[in-house]
């Protein structure tokens, strides 16, 4: 049992997505103050990897208390993070970190030091796309499964997965048979087939790491979560749908329109 037993080490190489599959950082970074967390401790596993790699893990995602902005200011807000960092650690209960989503992330993480890194292992286009839909597949999971045995194990597998997704060459190995043979599942070519149940999984995500600690070793875990339009996109997805509903009735007003 390693020193991350007590602290929480819900890790994953950071080699991952960045909002969606976005091949820039967005315009405007979006900033994340990150006031509490909990989790289900009730799954574990080891994290294997070169050179003798051996970590030892809590398996599951995250639910985190946040509020939009650099401060607990304004009303807070719940989402589900799923980790895409093994080599850095955070701890569950009062956190007060600030983050943002200035980033997107192409490389892995494993930084030695507290000078900003730079390169790294590029993901595949493959590899950003299942990881984003492991991570929506879970959001659904969490807010719509039954709360059994089995779906904390699926959830527990997704984050598994994720890890192995993002770093091939490290493995995550549970004592649960079940919890083993999702990751598999989720991890392996065919996983889009495991992802049913519960609505349309989409690829959209966000991806966000602490703000100023971005490629330094004393960054906390960097994690990713279900992408939701912000209030600006929902107005203009909604005046959308109401033009094309104008257009539409307007058609169908001609379409029955008696012939001069």
């Amino acid at each position: 049992m390693s020193r991350f037993h007590a602290a929480l080490k819900a890790f994953a190489p950071a080699a991952v997505l960045a909002g969606c599959l976005m091949a820039a950082a967005p315009a405007d970074a979006t900033q994340y103050f990150l006031a509490s967390n909990t989790m289900d401790t009730s799954r574990t596993a080891h994290i294997y990897g070169p050179n003798g790699f051996d970590e030892y893990t809590y398996l599951a995602p995250i639910r985190f208390t946040a509020y939009e902005g650099a401060s607990a200011v304004g009303e807070s807000f719940n989402f589900l993070g799923f980790c895409v960092d093994i080599f850095h650690n955070i701890g569950l209960g009062a956190l007060n970190l600030a983050y943002d989503d200035d980033y997107d992330l192409t490389t892995d993480s494993r930084y030695t030091t507290n000078t900003p890194f730079s390169g790294g292992t590029t993901l595949t286009g493959g590899q950003r796309v299942q990881v984003a839909r492991l991570v929506n597949y879970g959001t659904l999971l969490y807010d719509n499964a039954p709360n059994t045995a089995e779906t904390r194990d699926r959830l527990a597998a997704l984050q598994g997965a994720i890890w192995q997704v993002i770093n091939p060459g490290y493995s995550v190995v549970s004592s649960s048979a079940s919890v083993n043979n999702y990751i598999a599942t989720y991890s392996g070519a065919n996983y889009l087939t495991a992802l049913t149940g519960y609505g349309s999984v989409g690829g959209s995500i966000n991806f966000i790491t602490e703000t100023g600690k971005y490629g330094i070793a004393s960054a906390h875990q960097s994690f990713a979560f279900q992408a939701v339009p912000e209030p600006a996109t929902w107005a203009l997805m909604i005046g959308g749908f109401g033009a094309m509903g104008a257009v539409l009735r307007r058609s169908r007003r001609l379409a029955l329109a008696p012939a001069a």
